[in-house]
């Protein structure tokens, strides 16, 4: 499961749990709940409550010394070991959170709120079987734990548990955009695409107003390389929502996989004259179109013709981008051109300012790329590559004391081994030559000819 799948799925799970867990149950104190019912016995109520006043600052460490102080005098509540549980948690002190929740659950058996920080311990130490044994418990007094249920088996993929956790939460809340995405993620995972392309036709038939089930349809069945049938879906995804253009995107590529290579041209031109449409589709199209030309370079010429045309219509920088790396090698005064189109789009934009002031270090116009490296700069003061550019920039203008000083500073922003490292030590080379300092010359001659050989 990559990176980006995680971060993800604990973004999800944390969303969930702002909603369904009250794990403060001093906020909660409904007369049935008897966890919060203490003796009316002054003494403990002024000190139980000393402590709620503590954790409510947050304070964690003071309730901790109040509690403990109580459970010492009073062993038999349920409350106090319950309170302890969650200020332990706080201090994440995990194993004590545990074994005092575990201790109120037994004083209490199924109290749904000690229950429920419980379960929230198990996540955290990633005890999944538990958590999720948990969970399944508290799915039944509140049907939120479906979405969580799902979220942990999907985890532990267990895809099918996922999907049927999933569907009970359908059943139960209708459905909604977050269980969406999330089953759009589940099936991704589960790698079987026919599961997907089975539950996407019912729900056409059961939301034919929404254009994302045809479209998750036509994804999956190119998943699945049923070509024909996708663009058959998307085909009529179109009849009936002629202005979802996203659906393009998808017939852009199902044309390039049939060969038809004139029909993606034509759905790429939709796409990039689409005003309203996301950049992120339009790239993707591109991207797609862009792959096949760098295969069938006889397309070129159509290819950048398209690109031209969205730039002349679009109201992002992605076709100016597009058209800039294209031209990266082969015309590079043409690409700086686009690249800066393109800026004037997104100001902030990090790559676009990286492919400008490289282009104009290379076109021999140093004053132009020490412009721009200190726009970067402002901007993303600690990027090394940036320094790095003014540095050369410099070096190029024999200012060779201004470059070393920009060059020694981007040398402790960079701590990857790799190419800028590689041009950083061989810039300083060149300045101390430049400064007739022999002996740093030789020191950063040594360091790129051994930097040199680990990158081969």
């Amino acid at each position: 499961m990559n990176f980006k799948l995680l971060t993800y799925l604990f973004y999800v799970l944390g969303f969930i749990y702002t909603q369904v867990l009250n794990a403060q149950i001093e906020q909660d104190l409904e007369p049935q709940d008897s966890i919060t019912n203490s003796d009316h016995n002054s003494e403990f109520q002024t000190q139980f409550f000393k402590a709620l006043s503590e954790r409510g600052i947050e304070n964690y460490e003071k309730a901790t010394e109040v509690l403990e102080s109580l459970k010492n005098s009073h062993p038999d509540k349920a409350v106090i070991y319950f309170q302890l549980g969650l200020n332990y948690f706080d201090l994440e002190q995990y194993s004590s959170a545990l074994e005092h929740l575990k201790q109120a659950d037994q004083l209490k058996p199924d109290d749904y709120a000690i229950r429920e920080a419980l379960f929230k311990v198990y996540e955290q130490q990633k005890d999944y079987n538990k958590a999720i044994q948990l969970a399944r418990e508290l799915a039944q007094k509140n049907p939120d734990y479906f979405k969580v249920l799902a979220n942990l088996y999907l985890i532990t993929k267990q895809y099918s548990k996922a999907l049927d956790a999933l569907s009970l939460a359908e059943d139960k809340e209708g459905f909604d955009p977050y269980k969406d995405k999330l089953r759009e993620v589940i099936f991704e995972t589960y790698n079987k695409p026919e599961e997907a392309i089975k539950y996407y036709k019912k729900r056409i038939k059961l939301q034919p107003y929404n254009p994302l089930n045809a479209y998750r349809l036509t994804t999956f069945l190119m998943q699945n390389e049923q070509y024909q049938r996708a663009l058959e879906t998307s085909k009529s995804l179109l009849i009936d929502h002629p202005r979802f253009t996203r659906a393009y995107v998808l017939k852009t590529q199902i044309h390039l996989k049939l060969d038809e290579v004139q029909h993606a041209f034509d759905a790429l031109e939709v796409i990039v004259s689409d005003r309203f449409l996301e950049k992120k589709f339009k790239v993707q199209a591109i991207e797609s179109i862009k792959a096949y030309v760098e295969e069938h370079p006889e397309y070129q010429n159509q290819f950048v013709e398209v690109l031209n045309m969205a730039s002349q219509t679009a109201e992002n920088s992605a076709s100016f981008l597009d058209l800039g790396l294209f031209y990266f090698e082969k015309d590079k005064p043409l690409a700086l051109k686009n690249f800066r189109k393109a800026l004037t789009q997104n100001p902030q934009d990090f790559q676009i300012l990286k492919y400008i002031s490289v282009l104009e270090l290379q076109l021999n116009n140093p004053s132009a790329a020490i412009v721009t490296a200190e726009q970067a700069l402002e901007i993303f003061p600690t990027q090394a590559v940036f320094m790095v550019i003014k540095g050369q920039a410099l070096l190029q203008q024999t200012q060779y004391k201004a470059a070393e000083s920009v060059l020694l500073e981007a040398e402790s922003y960079i701590f990857e081994e790799n190419n800028l490292m590689l041009q950083l030590y061989d810039s300083l080379q060149r300045v101390y030559t430049a400064l007739n300092e022999e002996e740093q010359s030789k020191i950063y001659q040594a360091k790129v000819k051994q930097l040199r050989e680990k990158l081969k």
